[in-house]
Formats: C-alpha cells, structure tokens, sequence
C-alpha cells in the first residue's frame, strides 16, 4: 500500500510538471505568433513597429528551426531523371516514389525540390538554418547521394549560377555588415581511405589524428589542423579554392571527376559585440560527401582502361561506402532518440559529433537521378 502511495504521488508530480511545461511552451507560441502576425500586419499597412518590437521574441528563430525539426531531409531530383524511375510530389512533407525491377517504393520527407528548381529555391529553404549561425546555433548541412547526381552542383555550383556554400556565405557576410563586428574563422579537411587531411595546411596534406576532448569537456579535437582567420569574403573564396585544389578526385566509371573523399568546411562566427547579443559562438559547417557507388562499378573504368590503380579506385569506393553506411546509423539514431549513437564507427561520424550533438541542426540534401548528364558532378 505505502509503494502504491508512492506511485501515486509520483505520477501526481509528473502530470503537474508536465501541466506546467506545456503551460509555457503554449505561452511562448502564442506570443511567437502573436508577433508574426502584428509584423505581416504592420507590414501591409505601411508603417514600420517600433525599434523595441522590431525582432522577434528572444529564442524565436531557434525555435522555428526546433519546430522544423533538428534533422531534417531534402530531396532534391535531378533534371532528366526519367519519371518511369523516378516520380515525386513537391514541396512541404512531400514524397518521392522509385521504381526498381519493377517493385515500386515510396519515401516521405521533410521537403521535395522538383527537377527545374533552382538553386535560389534550394537555398532560400536553407537560409534560416544558416542565419542562425549568427546567433550561436551550429547547423550541418550535408549533400548525399549517389555519385553523379549533383550533388557537388547543389552544394558548389558554377560561377553563373553558386550553389548552396556560395550562397550561404554570401548571405552570412552580408547579414554581419549590419548586425555586428564577428570573428570568422576557417578550416577545411578531407576524409580519404579513414585518413583526416587538412586542405588548407602550408605544403601537401598532411594526414591528422582525431582524439575525444580531455574529461569534462568533451567535444573531439584535431591535432595540427589549420585555421585561418578570414576578414572578408574575397579571403575565404581564394582559401575555399586552395582547399578544392587539393581534395582528391579521380576517375571511375560513374564520373570522370569523381571526389574520392568527404570535404568538410567549417566556419566558426563569434560574436564581438552585436545586438544579438555578444560572446556567442556559432559554427557553420559544409560537407560535400563522396558519391555513393557500387564496387566494380568504380573500378570499371579502370579495368577497361588497364590502369594500374585498380585496386585502389575499388578500395576507395569500399571505404566510402562503409562511411556512408556509419553516417545513416548515426542520423537513424539521432531522429529515432536512442540513448547510444555510433559516432565512433567511422572517422567522418566521429568529426561531425560536435555538428550534430543537442541542440544542432543538420541538413541533409539528397540528391536523387540518373547520372548521365555532363556537368552536373
């Protein structure tokens, strides 16, 4: 009876907690949509709020991006993917539907670019993810998919026509010319065969070792990586270009430029004085993944050709595959909140742990296609 009078307490205890939170979650929404709808309103009107009412309430953009979801998924289709493959329907929660040797599955995700958007489209459902870098948040923004199907297209893109990385910082150094002075920072590594290289070291990459923080504060350090303090915009493109130069690529039957490596670019912004507040330390972080592909199709090229560096194009592909794989357990059990996540399992999950830890936000944009196009790599 005394036990049954615990529980009953207890549970008494976690209703009126809950009662409670619920209470200020509906709180803070409502004044969260109370200030959206003043601001459309005042806007069509004419006249401007006042200064003290010109932002939203404190915490509001990090929450939208919490309200979206922490980890989301993007589809984006290729142009000409035949839509007896490949079908989808666009936007907000849509779906694609794939059709393989004649059995038919469908896949709902966060939100579906069909095959002619563009690449201000994509960026424009990205930005407020990357704003919020400004105000302290550390977002992740991945392109995945097979090898071929744009996916270094969508995150670079041409000079007529920027992708994603472009965009993103075109966008945050334009943002900081009016919300306050920030420290930028840069570095940018490569994953090849599990070995960390710095693009962006004096000389050749050098191969890096990637240890677990000291006890207590946690967190994953790299020994030796460079970092570059970047005071403007023309400074980080001519470094972003050195580090490309120096990424390993290759061909494989899939792609006559294949990347053989994940690239991983972080921009570190902290706040020195800035009406959002100052101290605050965002990082933004870039990973262009390797293609994912079929074994012998990565060496075929090289079998056809005879060349002598067969076996490593298949190694190549192996290692990237187990990689990939690592990756999805890791954002499986991230989505699914399970008490253990294998970051450990490869080096790319292990260097992302800080990018994708409580309180992140990660991007993942799938690209989906045939690859048979040139210049879309």
């Amino acid at each position: 009876m005394a036990s049954l009078r615990q529980g009953c307490g207890d549970l008494r205890g976690l209703v009126s907690t809950f009662t409670q939170s619920c209470q200020g979650s509906l709180n803070e929404a409502r004044g969260q949509v109370s200030w959206a709808l003043g601001a459309l309103s005042v806007s069509e009107a004419g006249p401007q709020l006042p200064e003290k009412q010109q932002g939203p309430p404190p915490g509001c953009p990090g929450r939208i991006l919490e309200l979206k979801g922490n980890i989301r998924v993007l589809c984006r289709l290729r142009p000409g993917t035949p839509s007896s493959l490949v079908s989808s329907e666009p936007g907000l929660d849509g779906s694609v539907t794939t059709c393989y040797r004649g059995h038919r599955r469908r896949f709902r995700l966060d939100w579906v670019f069909p095959p002619d958007a563009s690449q201000e489209e994509v960026f424009r459902e990205l930005e407020p993810a990357v704003l919020s870098c400004l105000r302290g948040y550390s977002v992740c923004i991945f392109t995945y998919g097979q090898t071929g199907t744009g996916k270094t297209y969508s995150m670079e893109g041409p000079p007529e026509d920027p992708g994603i990385a472009p965009r993103a910082l075109q966008s945050l150094f334009r943002e900081m010319r009016t919300g306050g002075q920030h420290q930028v920072t840069l570095s940018m590594v490569e994953i090849y065969n599990e070995a960390v290289r710095d693009l962006l070291a004096p000389g050749p990459p050098e191969r890096l070792a990637v240890r677990q923080g000291p006890a207590g504060q946690g967190g994953i350090q790299v020994a030796g990586l460079t970092y570059w303090d970047v005071p403007n915009l023309e400074t980080l493109h001519q470094m972003l270009s050195l580090g490309r130069s120096n990424r390993a690529t290759a061909a494989t039957a899939m792609n006559q430029h294949s990347s053989r490596s994940h690239a991983l670019v972080t921009l570190t912004l902290q706040a020195a004085s800035s009406t959002r507040g100052s101290g605050t330390t965002g990082t933004l972080h870039l990973v262009d993944l390797a293609g994912s592909e079929r074994a012998w199709k990565a060496g075929g090229v090289c079998r056809a050709r005879g060349d002598p560096d067969d076996a490593q194009r298949l190694r190549e592909a192996r290692t990237i595959n187990r990689s990939l794989l690592a990756l999805g357990g890791v954002m499986t059990a991230l989505r699914s909140r399970r008490a253990h996540v294998p970051f450990r399992d490869s080096q790319l999950t292990r260097l992302l742990q800080p990018a994708l830890g409580p309180g992140a936000t990660a991007v993942l944009l799938l690209q989906q296609g045939i690859p048979e196009q040139p210049g879309l790599v």
